[in-house]
């Protein structure tokens, strides 16, 4: 006959029961739960740093194009001070 419990008459089954039915060795002993565990992607945390920067000044964003097509905006001292910047942010 079948191992298999009538539909009427469902069995209970304990987290220990289960744990020395699946041992792979044969003891008889209760399995160590271990707590949960929470992984976040490279992606997720670009997200989040994302989310931390400040709101587009458009006015500014706005002003420095129409500088650049000007011809204004590109001088050697913004070039100097762009630099140091992208240096200190890399050391950093």
């Amino acid at each position: 006959m079948s191992d298999i419990n009538p539909i009427t008459r469902p069995q209970q089954t304990t987290f220990e029961a289960v744990s020395k039915s699946t041992s792979s060795n044969g003891d008889t002993a209760a399995a160590t739960r271990t707590g949960d565990r929470v992984e976040l992607s490279e992606q997720a945390r670009l997200l989040s740093k994302l989310k931390q920067l400040p709101e587009v000044r458009e006015g500014l964003v706005n002003s420095v194009k129409s500088q650049i097509e000007a011809g204004s905006y590109d001088t050697p001292e913004r070039f100097d001070t762009a630099i140091n910047a992208l240096l200190d942010d890399l050391s950093s």
